[in-house]
C-alpha cells in the first residue's frame, strides 16, 4: 500500500511540475526581435498544393501560405508560434511551432511542426504533423525531419 500511494505521488509531482496539464503548449518560448524562420521563401519545385505551397511569408504575427510563387493572394493564412528554439552543433537554428489555419483552405486546421533553418539562414526544412482532435499535445511534435514524410517541405529564402 505505501509503495502504492509514493508512485502516486511521485506521478502527481511530476505532472504538477509539467507545463502542460492534459495538452497544451510545450515551452513557454518569447521571440526577440527578429526570428532566422521571419522572411519570404519559396520552392517552385514543391507541389501545387496548400501544405507545400511554392511561396511562404513567415512574420512574428503571421505566416501566409501561397499555393504557386506567382499567385498574389495566399491560398492559406495560419496564426502560429514558436514553442521553442535551439542551435545545434553545426550551428543550424532548430523550432518547434504550432500553427492554426485562420482562412483560407483547412480552417480550423491545427498542427505542431520541427523547423530546421540552415547555418547559412537560406534553407529551411520542416516536417509536420496535423492535430486531428485539434489540440496541441506537446509529445506530438516530430522527432525528426524526414525527407520522405508526407507534410515534409524544404524552401529557399528570397534575398533582399
Amino acid at each position: 500500500m505505501r509503495g502504492r500511494m509514493c508512485l502516486f505521488i511521485a506521478i502527481l509531482l511530476v505532472l504538477s511540475m509539467s507545463p502542460v496539464w492534459g495538452g497544451g503548449k510545450q515551452e513557454n518560448f518569447v521571440p526577440k526581435g527578429k526570428e532566422e524562420l521571419y522572411g519570404t521563401w519559396t520552392n517552385e519545385k514543391n507541389s501545387a498544393d496548400v501544405f507545400h505551397g511554392q511561396k511562404v511569408v513567415v512574420t512574428a504575427e503571421r505566416m501566409r501560405i501561397y499555393t504557386k510563387v506567382s499567385d498574389p493572394a495566399p491560398a492559406m493564412e495560419v496564426s502560429w508560434e514558436i514553442t521553442s528554439k535551439w542551435t545545434d552543433s553545426e550551428s543550424n537554428v532548430w523550432y518547434k511551432t504550432l500553427g492554426t489555419s485562420i482562412g483560407g483552405v483547412y480552417k480550423g486546421a491545427n498542427w505542431q511542426a520541427l523547423e530546421k533553418i540552415s547555418q547559412s539562414g537560406k534553407v529551411w526544412e520542416r516536417a509536420m504533423n496535423l492535430l486531428e482532435t485539434g489540440k496541441f499535445n506537446p509529445a506530438f511534435y516530430p522527432r525528426t525531419i524526414d525527407q520522405n514524410g508526407s507534410y515534409y517541405r524544404v524552401l529557399y529564402r528570397i534575398e533582399g
